[in-house]
């Protein structure tokens, strides 16, 4: 029953974007090729394969978040997502959808381009207290000649180091 509305949901979603962008704003026909090149990435990180680790993203790779003070390379991503595998046991993502945008026209030149959105719940168990921690995310993915060539995540960090037993509140 979820999925029933959860695709409805977005396309009204994006249609109403589409309207409030001008019609610079549309859903990518070819978009199946950049959401490969997302689950190829996730499929990275899930299966802990440090040889394909970076193999998605382009050398002048740029990501931000969750804080927007924090701007990373390719580099910094591989030593996140290394230091991810040091501290889990396990790495999951669940109830992954993915849907592709291609934005032209806009004032800003680096918007222009084909996107993939990503919702997905990421499950990592913490090799500390064995417990498994559990983040909603949202990740936009720009994508160039089949390589990611930006990133955006969002996630509850607090949440994150509430889970693992890091802050307690006070």
């Amino acid at each position: 029953m979820k999925k029933l509305l959860f695709i409805p949901t977005m396309l009204l979603i994006l249609f109403s974007m589409t309207i409030q962008a001008q019609g610079n704003f549309v859903l990518n026909p070819n978009g199946d090729k950049d959401q490969a090149v997302v689950r190829a990435y996730i499929n990275t990180i899930s299966s802990k394969n440090a040889a394909q680790l970076g193999q998605t993203h382009a050398a002048k790779y740029v990501e931000f978040g969750p804080r927007w003070d924090s701007p990373g390379t390719k580099d910094d991503m591989i030593r996140n997502i290394k230091s991810i595998w040091d501290m889990t046991s396990e790495v999951r993502y669940d109830r992954t959808r993915m849907i592709s945008v291609n934005v032209s026209g806009d004032e800003i030149p680096e918007y222009n381009g084909n996107w993939v959105f990503l919702w997905s719940v990421f499950i990592g168990k913490s090799k500390d207290s064995g417990k498994e921690i559990y983040l909603d995310i949202h990740q936009t993915f720009k994508i160039e000649n089949g390589l990611i060539t930006l990133s955006v995540v969002y996630f509850n960090e607090l949440d994150s180091r509430m889970q693992q037993g890091v802050w307690d509140g006070d």
